[in-house]
C-alpha cells in the first residue's frame, strides 16, 4: 500500500512538472496561422524513387505548407504527372484530392477511385499501387511516428496513470 501511495505521489509530481513545462514552452511560441494557394505555391522537385515507378516517367513536386511546433506533423501540397507507381508510407498520411484523380490499389487488392474532395488515410508502413491518369494534386498531412525513446515513456506514464486513477 505504501509503495502504491509513493508511486502515486511521484507520478503526480512528475505530471505537474511536465504540465508546467509544457505551458511555459507554449506561452513563448508563435501562434500565427499558415495558408497557401496551390497556384501560387513554389513547388520543388520530389522525385518518386525509380524502383517504385511501374509505368510512365512521373514529374513529382511538393511544397511544405506548415508543420506542428514539435515537427511530428507536416502539411504538404504534392503533385505528379500521369504514371503508375508503388508507394510505401513512411508516416501516417491523410490526403485530400484537390485536382485530378487516382485509383489506389491496396495490398489486399481493394481499389479506391479518388477524385477532387475525396479524403483518404494511409497508415505508416502501408504500401499501395497508385494509377494516375493525368496530373494529380493533393494536400497531405503527414504524422511521423515518435521515436521509441520518446514514445515508450509516454505509454508507461499513461498506463501508470490509469492504474492509479482507475
Amino acid at each position: 500500500m505504501k509503495k502504491r501511495i509513493l508511486a502515486s505521489a511521484v507520478l503526480v509530481l512528475a505530471a505537474t512538472g511536465a504540465i508546467a513545462e509544457i505551458r511555459t514552452y507554449q506561452e513563448g511560441r508563435d501562434f500565427s496561422s499558415t495558408s497557401i494557394r496551390p497556384g501560387q505555391a513554389s513547388f520543388s522537385p520530389a522525385p518518386i524513387p525509380k524502383e517504385w515507378v511501374l509505368k510512365g516517367e512521373p514529374v513529382t513536386e511538393s511544397v511544405a505548407v506548415s508543420q506542428t511546433d514539435d515537427g511530428s506533423t507536416q502539411v504538404h501540397l504534392w503533385r505528379t504527372t500521369a504514371s503508375t507507381f508503388r508507394w510505401t508510407h513512411r508516416a501516417d498520411e491523410i490526403i485530400t484530392i484537390l485536382e485530378g484523380e487516382v485509383t489506389i490499389t491496396e495490398a489486399d487488392g481493394t481499389r479506391h477511385h479518388l477524385t477532387p474532395g475525396d479524403v483518404a488515410h494511409f497508415p505508416v508502413g502501408s504500401t499501395q499501387t497508385w494509377e494516375v491518369p493525368k496530373t494529380l494534386l493533393k494536400s497531405a498531412i503527414l504524422k511521423y511516428p515518435a521515436p521509441q525513446l520518446v514514445d515508450a515513456p509516454l505509454r508507461w506514464l499513461r498506463r501508470a496513470r490509469t492504474m492509479i486513477v482507475g
